[in-house]
């Protein structure tokens, strides 16, 4: 192209400066800002890239936040400076008509692309600022370019920020030239809108996203909050998925199956704290159940009071002996201590097991004077669960917790519009299968069973180990609890190879932070 505009041009006419023919680093350039979705490394490709098509040698991008004018990546090629937000300790710049001579504030209050030849030179703007990072730094500011980034330059329009250039350098010897001379500005003025416009795109989809992030952490508390225990649960198995996926991030290729890119950690973090969304609707008294009975046990020791009454009738009507009276007696307090010993296990051994069997023979009076068992279906079957304080119906209800979080988020549309969560509904309704299909609620077995769910299994199971605020258990030491894991990985329901990953990481050590 460059040899046909050669040939065409008249030699009375001046010739068009070279800029103007470098389409193919102005397709780049808008390739680049239309391929990034995430905030930080947008905000460094805007900069990078018409540093780039500019032939800067310096760069800064400012946001508009609190109509300040806020740093947010300085770029120094020469003077190998390269800072992004958090390590600037700049102050931000005030946009009001006071700081008007700060050419910053004046491109981005009166919306306008402002280029300066020689910074020396200029008597219209302050530039004490640069003439002392000049001084500070050895190094010689000379041009400038500040484009607002607008997506059009009508009045009214939000200035979301602005991009300053330093230095733009000939392409042949190297030496500083003023901006006009190796940029064409409409070129600029494009540009610089095509980068707000994607900028702007990019903002609406990052306040969608905390939209649904808020949400997310509403429905996380309001679960958390619904029990007296386990108030924690949700964020620390989110923290631990978290953790642990940064882990193998460090310490695997990008092409292994065990690699999490920053999309996929966000992924599992969002699946972990939606995991348990299913328990809003599950009742509050079996989430807390802290004993067998519950709140049956009120009922039950009222129903020995009750017998106890009616033996001392019986006995005083003739009925009973002194004799049957002291053995009934004896007999119906050593029922209820062991009641009462056997309502908080966690286990119950076979020696204990037959002893609550025999329980089921004792009767009283009802109300109606009709005889009934002193213990009902209810209390027999909870006093005779092998391990823990549910009973079937009651596990069931609780293990459909799992059911209910794919259903309802299956209902979201959030993952129809933002693909990289569209998985989430999957993990999250999974945690509680195991790879050799005794988990629940779908009996799944490990070809059905995402390696991410894999790992979000592995910290629930954990992290319910190490809780202090179970009143139906006590909590294990960490050796323990990972001793607990490898029995299970050894029996076939977690992943072997992410229990020992998970146990080298030590995650668990890093400290809590919400999130």
């Amino acid at each position: 192209m460059d040899e046909y505009i050669a040939k065409e041009h008249k030699p009375d006419e001046p010739k068009m400066p070279e800029y103007a023919y470098d389409f193919k680093k102005v397709f780049d350039v808008v390739l680049a800002f239309n391929s990034e979705t995430r905030y930080e490394k947008l905000l460094d490709i805007i900069l990078t890239k018409m540093m780039e098509i500019t032939r800067s040698d310096g760069g800064t991008l400012y946001i508009v936040e609190d109509e300040k004018l806020h740093y947010r990546i300085v770029k120094n090629i020469s003077l190998g400076i390269f800072q992004s937000d958090g390590e600037i300790s700049m102050p931000p710049i005030v946009l009001d008509d006071e700081n008007i001579k700060n050419v910053r504030a004046y491109a981005a209050l009166k919306n306008e692309i402002v280029m300066i030849d020689d910074v020396y030179a200029s008597k219209e703007f302050n530039f004490n600022g640069t003439k002392k990072f000049d001084e500070d730094m050895g190094y010689t500011t000379k041009s400038m370019m500040f484009l607002p980034l607008c997506a059009s330059r009508s009045e009214n329009q939000e200035v979301l920020g602005v991009i300053q250039l330093i230095n733009a350098m000939d392409a042949k010897t190297g030496e500083v030239v003023p901006y006009g001379d190796t940029f064409a500005p409409p070129v600029a003025t494009a540009l610089a809108n095509l980068a707000a416009g994607t900028l702007v795109n990019l903002m609406h989809m990052h306040d969608i996203k905390m939209l649904f992030y808020s949400f997310v952490g509403v429905m996380t508390q309001a679960i958390d909050e619904r029990s007296r225990y386990a108030s924690t649960h949700t964020q620390t198995v989110a923290k631990l998925c978290k953790d642990f996926a940064q882990y193998l991030q460090a310490n695997f290729p990008k092409d292994h199956p065990y690699y999490f890119d920053e999309n996929r950690i966000e992924r599992l973090t969002v699946a972990a704290l939606l995991h348990d969304i299913g328990k809003i609707v599950t009742p509050v008294n079996i989430m807390d159940k802290a004993t067998r009975l519950g709140e049956s046990m009120f009922t039950l020791r009222n129903r020995f009071e009750i017998k106890r009454h009616q033996l001392e009738i019986d006995f005083l009507k003739g009925v009973l002996t002194q004799k049957s009276y002291n053995n009934e007696i004896k007999r119906l307090n050593d029922a209820l201590v062991l009641v009462e010993a056997v309502n908080p296990a966690g286990f119950l051994p076979e020696e204990i097991f037959e002893r609550v069997e025999k329980l089921e023979d004792f009767t009283y009076r009802n109300s109606l004077g009709q005889v009934v068992p002193l213990l009902d279906e209810y209390d027999m079957e909870a006093l005779l669960i092998r391990r823990g304080t549910l009973t079937r119906r009651e596990r069931l209800l609780m293990e459909d917790h799992a059911v209910v979080t794919g259903r309802l988020l299956d209902k979201m549309a959030f993952w129809k519009y933002y693909k990289q969560y569209k998985d989430v509904p999957e993990l999250a309704r999974n945690h509680h299968e195991f790879l050799n299909g005794t988990g629940y609620p779908r009996r799944l077995t490990a070809e059905d069973i995402h390696l991410d769910t894999c790992i979000m299994t592995i910290t629930d199971i954990f992290e319910a180990l190490l809780a202090e605020d179970r009143p139906y258990k006590r909590s294990v030491p960490v050796d323990k609890a990972l001793s607990i894991l490898w029995e299970m990985a050894e029996e076939g329901k977690l992943h072997k190879e992410l229990v020992r990953l998970f146990s080298e990481s030590r995650v668990w050590e890093i400290g809590y932070e919400e999130i």
